[in-house]
């Protein structure tokens, strides 16, 4: 598993903090997934509401068919848009390059468009509340 985030700085600290928060939000999904164990995941902390509720099913259900995934994701297009201090929007790009496991492949839905909610907690961190897929959408495709 390899995850790979570009658009990592925009020169503004709080944009910055977001992406960053970002790329730890969504690695504990994949964690989860990688050791069967999502309590040490990390999910709680970056997750809330309907989003922690969406992806913890997400990898349960990855867990209990013994799935996971091989190859590299890749994150980009990564945009913040600021509502004030406490909350923003985060959409990105993802694609996933598979060594061809069991029969997987690069498809158009393994380019996804993500648009997220996001609110920072009480300590400070940016948690995705709120998040849109839409599988093979045309804004990710090269």
């Amino acid at each position: 598993m390899k995850l790979v985030f570009e658009d990592q700085r925009t020169g503004d600290a709080t944009k910055d903090t977001i992406l960053a928060d970002n790329e730890r939000t969504v690695s504990t999904v994949w964690r989860a997934m990688a050791y069967g164990d999502m309590k040490k995941s990390g999910m709680a902390l970056y997750y809330t509401d309907n989003a922690l509720a969406g992806v913890y099913q997400y990898a349960k259900r990855a867990i209990d068919k013994k799935t996971s995934w091989a190859g590299t994701l890749r994150y980009y297009d990564r945009q913040v848009t600021l509502f004030d201090k406490e909350s923003a929007a985060l959409t990105y790009c993802k694609n996933r390059e598979t060594n061809k496991l069991q029969g997987t492949e690069t498809t158009p839905n393994s380019y996804v468009f993500y648009n997220l909610g996001l609110k920072k907690n009480e300590d400070g961190v940016w948690q995705t509340w709120d998040l849109f897929e839409d599988r093979g959408s045309q804004k990710c495709r090269p």
